[in-house]
């Protein structure tokens, strides 16, 4: 019987996936808290995607949330390596003109919360510069409408940065995929009539473009929370290669597609393999 070198191969790859690390069970995720009758602090620091909160239903302490899903243009200019991806992403030519939006976006937040909010949150830690701890979490305003959807909508947040499976919430009941489907659609919606920062930009747009472009995400590692597959560089390509198993440490390098990102690894001989891995898998 004839071998086939590029079966063997890829037989050998999937053998080494699949023996990579032993599993550990996954990690029970955090579960959701809900803030009721939540009022915005005033602050400095406070921008579109972040901002200080005294919550109704706990008197003892105040909060400093940031959104999942959407990212507002910085509203200052301390910043300027940030302020200049954002710039790319909207297709903004001056600086000067990021801020302008995210100073539009901060006052927008304002008013959008300004009769009361809820917030949920699995005080999941969202790092940031202030020394006051800060968390991801979903803001609805008194009109049960979602803050980064209608940031997104207004053209006054990119899609960007860490989601979370929103199955759970009643007033969500969506999984992670889905909330991004929407939320770039809002995205596309916003484009097309040129409003907030994408009124600044230049040059048409391309709606097939808007859907299939990569979701952009930072560099980090992640730690597999549970057994995971692993898909070919080619995003064409859908068959799984293997199972990386829980407890390896994985590169995430980019985005790579709208639901993937591209993926590295070492394996315990110490060979390095690239591959996709869907984000909601990565839990990012």
């Amino acid at each position: 019987m004839k071998k086939n070198p590029s079966l063997l191969r890829y037989l050998c790859l999937s053998a080494i996936l699949f023996a990579l690390a032993a599993p550990t069970g996954a990690e029970a995720a955090k579960k959701w808290r809900e803030y009721t009758d939540c009022r915005m602090i005033p602050n400095p620091a406070n921008d579109g995607d972040s901002f200080h909160v005294k919550a109704g239903n706990i008197k003892s302490k105040t909060y400093l949330f940031r959104l999942y899903f959407t990212d507002t243009p910085e509203s200052e200019s301390s910043l300027p390596e940030r302020l200049q991806e954002q710039a790319d992403y909207f297709g903004i030519a001056d600086l000067k003109d990021v801020v302008k939006a995210g100073k539009e976006a901060t006052r927008f937040t304002e008013n959008f919360l300004k009769d009361g909010f809820t917030v949920h949150s699995r005080l999941s830690d969202a790092l940031g510069r202030s020394d006051k701890d800060r968390d991801y979490a979903m803001v609805i305003n008194a009109a049960g409408q979602d803050l980064g959807t209608e940031l997104v909508r207004n053209g006054l947040a990119r899609v960007y940065g860490n989601g979370t499976d929103l199955s759970e919430l009643d007033a969500y009941n969506r999984s992670e995929d889905a909330w991004w489907r929407r939320l770039r659609q809002a995205e596309l919606e916003a484009k097309k009539e040129k409003r907030g920062a994408w009124a600044l930009a230049a040059g048409p747009v391309n709606p097939l473009a808007a859907l299939t472009a990569p979701r952009e995400v930072a560099e980090q590692d992640v730690v597999l929370a549970r057994p995971i597959y692993l898909y070919p560089l080619d995003p064409s390509n859908v068959r799984p290669l293997g199972t990386l198993q829980a407890g390896l440490t994985v590169h995430v390098v980019k985005g790579a597609t709208p639901d993937k990102a591209q993926v590295r690894f070492t394996s315990s001989s110490g060979q390095v393999y690239e591959g996709l891995a869907r984000f909601t898998d990565l839990g990012i």
